[in-house]
């Protein structure tokens, strides 16, 4: 994805946040392209959170993307927006692809988390019958990591990296993840490593023609890529027969997406928001179903939203 240019970042906001004390104040959540995935997840969300209050009316918005919700959001265009976790960080510190980017940091400050809404679950996929059992055996093979300028490929190579060894160590492939599993399947490439809901129904249909194993993630190598992402990877597991062919239990991680505010967002909007997001019927995406409550309490870069926080603080998961 590419970073949209930031000189709109660094200029005084001129949408003007909606006002407090009415019913029914319009709530606007960035998403990406219609139909897309953070699209489909943002309207999900809005659907929740609409259905357990009448203070905000909640819709989901397109966008550039990622990169473009968080300009949307520091300047005031939109009330919430969509990103990576670890992005959201990277924004508000001005580090990782942020750090070469003039006044980012500054641009970004005004960010505030909300809440994890879903997660994607790396999964290093292989044919069964490839005889390949660890991402070790990978070496000197095809290896797909994503195109260019995704948080995909980024993440591939730091855990590249975390296991210690080298992009050189592979015949590195970047194909996108529509085309990926099509590769595995056709013997094109020998492993895709990607970042998909669980269960991925992409991975379903792959297995479907052609059994598959995943690779597991070992502790030290999580710790590592964990770090790497200043603490917002989480550990999980893929269940025994997940998927045709995969018929032991996987270790691995995954990243959550998070719905985050300004700093000026009002407390009284973000409380509501987030409340009826909880304590609504959650979305039945299986994205949605490895996140919980207390994933929003995760020590890690920027700073919760007041709204937010009073929220749990009343549950008792935070003092």
């Amino acid at each position: 994805m590419i970073i949209r240019s930031l000189t709109l970042a660094l200029v005084t906001a001129t949408a003007i946040m909606p006002a407090v004390g009415h019913a029914e104040e319009r709530w606007s959540i960035a998403t990406s392209s219609t139909g897309s995935g953070p699209y489909i997840i943002g309207s999900a969300i809005a659907e929740t959170m609409n259905a357990s209050q009448d203070m905000l009316d909640v819709s989901a918005q397109t966008s550039g993307g990622y990169n473009d919700n968080l300009n949307l959001v520091a300047q005031g265009q939109v009330n919430a927006g969509l990103t990576l976790l670890s992005e959201l960080g990277d924004a508000w510190r001005g580090t990782g692809k942020f750090e070469a980017l003039p006044g980012a940091k500054e641009a970004f400050a005004p960010l505030r988390r909300m809440f994890p809404v879903t997660t994607a679950t790396f999964q290093c996929v292989v044919r069964a019958d490839s005889g390949i059992k660890s991402f070790a055996d990978l070496k000197g093979k095809k290896l797909n990591i994503n195109v260019p300028a995704t948080a995909t490929q980024a993440i591939n190579r730091n855990l590249i990296a975390a296991f210690q060894m080298s992009v050189d160590d592979f015949q590195i492939m970047e194909i996108a993840t529509s085309g990926s599993y099509d590769a595995v399947g056709n013997s094109v490439v020998d492993a895709t490593c990607n970042g998909q809901p669980l269960p991925s129904g992409s991975i379903q249909q792959l297995a479907a023609s052609a059994a598959v194993n995943v690779l597991p993630i070992p502790d030290e190598v999580f710790d590592r890529i964990n770090e790497a992402y200043h603490g917002t990877m989480l550990r999980t597991t893929i269940a025994a027969n997940t998927y045709p062919g995969q018929t032991e239990e996987v270790m691995t991680f995954a990243y959550p997406e998070v719905l985050f505010v300004s700093a000026d967002a009002d407390e009284e909007q973000v409380y509501t928001a987030t409340k009826a997001y909880w304590e609504g019927k959650r979305p039945t995406n299986p994205a949605f179903k490895q996140i919980t409550i207390e994933n929003a309490t995760l020590d890690v870069d920027p700073p919760l939203h007041p709204g937010t926080e009073r929220y749990l603080r009343e549950k008792g998961l935070i003092k």
